[in-house]
């Protein structure tokens, strides 16, 4: 049994599409114009709507705007009118199906039902999208903080078993080690607390500071990936350039942008870094690596929260596919702009473009 709101400002349509509908099972409420219909959609919550375009106080089509500022509800729409430009205004404005009258009471009946079913069908498959995303993103999550933390236990059991006078330097090896790991666990904290404040707004507060020394900062926490894949990361920053920007929330930007050149290169590739700005003051930063590229259909894809290049179980390049969706939102917060050029097997280059700003604050 569905509930149906029929609005419509005649009392004899109402009143047998009650008792029709009803008859199909239904239960079936009115309202007399469109501002009680509105009314009734949010006091009632119901599974569909049949409205009649022509009414007093306010007709069918306002009420039908007002009705999808908030709600989903599906719509018929009937109507003495069938000019072409009626329809297409009611199906523009939310309507979901149009039935001219004088209509068939079986027909109409079969209408609603079969709305209702793809209605439900389609609230079905986004909630079994939703289950499956969470499911993804804990268990991404799970490996992810799962994985430093087996290093540093590792790390922290091997020094205490060997610890002795004569072995300091071994030591130190493991202890760094667990500091790296203390630290990938950290920014990826930093992170999902950047991620659940984005949708409130990044607050910006610019500085001036060094982009060179910025980014040599960023380079040496990435030190030990770029070791183990045996990269090579040029700064070709010049050192006098600097940027008024919010020196924290950027250094997350280049982290990302820096950590995605790592992540996609082959060993013993090269990664460039460079900067230079236009007649207006605007900076262009470029991170270019030689890695595997991105497909054209991805290009747009890759800045989505949660998007993996690499969704197999192996997860080859690890990450919650929240990086790039951080970079971007920073640098939009400072009225810019991240765009990428790319080719399968041809590498990437990340182009932030930041508009010229004065500071807010001096060091």
């Amino acid at each position: 049994m569905a509930k149906l709101l029929i609005i419509d400002d005649d009392p004899f349509i109402t009143e047998s599409l009650k008792v029709g509908l009803g008859d199909h099972g239904h239960q079936v409420f009115a309202g007399h114009n469109g501002r009680e219909g509105v009314a009734l959609v949010h006091e009632l919550t119901p599974d569909l709507v049949i409205i009649d375009m022509t009414m007093p106080i306010m007709d069918g089509l306002e009420a039908t705007e007002h009705i999808r500022r908030d709600s989903d509800v599906p719509i018929i729409m009937l109507t003495a009118e069938t000019d072409e430009e009626d329809v297409v205004a009611a199906l523009q404005t939310g309507v979901d199906e149009y039935l001219s009258k004088p209509f068939r009471l079986n027909e109409l009946a079969a209408r609603v039902h079969a709305l209702i079913r793809r209605h439900h069908w389609n609230n079905s498959k986004i909630e079994q999208e939703i289950a499956q995303l969470k499911h993804s993103l804990m268990a991404n999550m799970t490996h992810e903080l799962r994985t430093p933390i087996a290093s540093i236990q590792s790390a922290l059991e091997i020094v205490f078993a060997s610890a002795a006078p004569d072995n300091f330097e071994s030591q130190l090896r493991f202890l760094e080690q667990v500091q790296h790991n203390t630290y990938v666990l950290n920014r990826l904290v930093e992170d999902l607390l950047i991620l659940a404040k984005i949708d409130e707004g990044l607050e910006i507060l610019r500085r001036p500071f060094s982009l060179h020394a910025e980014i040599e900062r960023t380079i040496r926490k990435k030190g030990i990936e770029i070791g183990e894949r045996n990269l090579t990361v040029y700064n070709e920053i010049e050192e006098p350039l600097e940027v008024n920007g919010d020196t924290h929330k950027l250094r997350h930007l280049f982290y990302h942008l820096l950590d995605n050149a790592i992540k996609f290169s082959h060993p013993n590739q090269s990664i460039h870094i460079w900067a230079q700005t236009s007649e207006q003051g605007d900076l262009q930063l470029v991170f270019a690596d030689q890695g595997i590229g991105i497909a054209p259909e991805n290009q747009v894809k890759i800045f989505d929260r949660f998007f993996q290049l690499d969704i197999s179980d192996g997860r080859s390049y690890g990450g919650l596919g929240i990086g790039l969706t951080i970079a971007r939102a920073i640098a939009e917060a400072h009225g810019g702009h991240i765009t990428v050029r790319s080719a399968p097997n041809a590498g990437s280059q990340f182009n932030l473009t930041l508009p010229a700003a004065e500071a807010d604050w001096y060091v």
